[in-house]
């Protein structure tokens, strides 16, 4: 439900973000595939497409960046998810990381977006709060010798 305040703006549709890996595979395409990924900038388009070859043993959806260039597979845990969903599936460019990179898609036909940034360790709140007193809840425990 949406209340007054947000009735002008627009709603977003929350986005998935998926694993692909495959640039760190022991293979001579993964260099390849670990530099279109270095390449690559959070929020531009990329492409799945189902491919009938096994990766893991699980019929495979590879990525590929809006160059054209394959970055790696969606992770085999979500392979079968993702197959099933191609046709709505819209994805984009999330960010590198140890395994290959991360992907944003949105499953229902809109463009996925990218998480807010957050600094780590960081409370949400207003800048004019002041944050609660901590609660001791071990204030009546005494330790005698």
């Amino acid at each position: 439900m949406r209340i007054a305040a947000d009735l002008d703006r627009p709603a977003v549709t929350p986005s998935i973000g998926l694993a692909i890996v495959g640039a760190d595979f022991r293979t001579e395409c993964a260099p390849r595939r670990q530099a279109e990924i270095d390449r690559c900038i959070a929020g531009e388009r990329v492409t799945l497409r189902p491919l009938k070859r096994l990766v893991e043993g699980v019929p495979a959806v590879s990525v590929y960046s809006q160059r054209g260039r394959q970055i790696g597979y969606v992770s085999p845990s979500h392979a079968d998810w993702a197959r099933n969903l191609l046709p709505s599936i819209r994805a984009i460019f999330h960010k590198a990381d140890s395994f290959g990179a991360v992907i944003r898609v949105a499953t229902d036909g809109t463009t996925p977006t990218l998480p807010q940034p957050t600094r780590r360790g960081e409370m949400m709140r207003r800048p004019h709060e002041v944050p609660p007193e901590p609660v001791d809840e071990f204030c009546e425990i005494s330790f005698r010798r």
